[in-house]
């Protein structure tokens, strides 16, 4: 990946504990004051994202591929995938964002739409059309509930968004292979080091354990996250913590209390301490704010 960098400041803001509701959506031109219609090739660790291009030329990277769209077109990025794009100015598009943790969930015993999706795909060309014209009003929708701030809010955007990977599926059925997937040995080992941290959240989380898991030696998998990702999978591991007790904190009524031993810290006062340190503010002081905030 030297012809990329990992990104959590300028076109995605945060690790992905930093994403505590179930997706982003926004337009491109939103952010257009960032990249003046061109991104540079980039990736994220942890974070996996949509783009439909509903009008406007593109040309772009991905991966190890050079595409030039002609709208409608739809990109799947999974994480850890390179991506870069010239959009036409004034193009109509839109990008949601959305913690891989999430992916892993909405598609767990779902092998035939996973495999799908842990690669990079594409849909566009006439064949194409009218099942992107009905992404398109999907993806309206989605960004009609992410403005809305109810309590039934997350549950329409997990609908929603469960719709639109049924889509992706349904548009490759013809096309086994739209992107040629990546053959990086180390890439493959993160993405499964990622995937048994989400399946195992709330009672791994030893570097050494995953590396058991793995087959591999904890020198090994240390050297190949960090290299990959630029974090250590320690640091890795703690993030996905962070944003297990954020997203309980936020969107549960349970005691802070019984949420520490739910995610098996030895006592409420390790894990206040675990996530004053991470964020700044105790548990309770994030609970208020964030239940407050728009969103939340």
């Amino acid at each position: 990946m030297t012809d990329a960098r990992l990104d959590r400041h300028q076109y995605v803001l945060g690790a992905p504990s930093a994403h505590v509701g179930l997706l982003n959506c926004e337009r491109i031109a939103e952010r257009r004051h960032i990249h003046n219609w061109k991104v540079a090739p980039h990736y994220h660790d942890g974070l996996s994202q949509l783009f439909l291009f509903g009008r406007g030329n593109i040309t772009g990277q991905i991966d190890d591929r050079h595409y030039s769209f002609q709208s409608p077109a739809l990109v799947w990025a999974p994480a850890l995938c390179r991506h870069g794009f010239d959009y036409e100015p004034e193009m109509l598009g839109w990008v949601i964002t959305i913690p891989s943790a999430d992916v892993t969930r909405l598609t767990e015993g779902r092998a035939w739409l996973r495999d799908r999706i842990q690669k990079p795909q594409v849909l566009e060309g006439p064949e194409h059309v009218k099942l992107l014209t009905e992404v398109q009003l999907l993806v309206r929708r989605i960004e009609e509930e992410h403005r809305r701030y109810g309590p039934d809010r997350s549950l329409a955007l997990e609908a929603l968004f469960q719709l639109l990977l049924l889509s992706v599926y349904r548009g490759l059925s013809d096309e086994p292979e739209a992107v040629p997937a990546r053959t990086d040995r180390r890439q493959i080992l993160v993405q499964r080091f990622q995937e048994l941290l989400d399946q195992h959240i709330q009672a791994v989380r030893s570097v050494a354990t995953f590396a058991a898991m793995m087959a591999v030696t904890p020198t090994h998998l240390s050297r190949t996250v960090k290299a990959v990702t630029g974090c250590t999978a320690g640091g890795i591991i703690q993030d996905r913590m962070l944003l297990e007790a954020k997203r309980q904190l936020v969107f549960s009524d349970h005691q802070i209390a019984e949420i520490a031993y739910a995610l098996d810290f030895s006592s409420p006062s390790y894990f206040s301490r675990f996530f004053t340190a991470r964020t700044g503010e105790t548990p309770a002081r994030f609970r208020r704010r964030a239940r407050h905030a728009p969103g939340g």
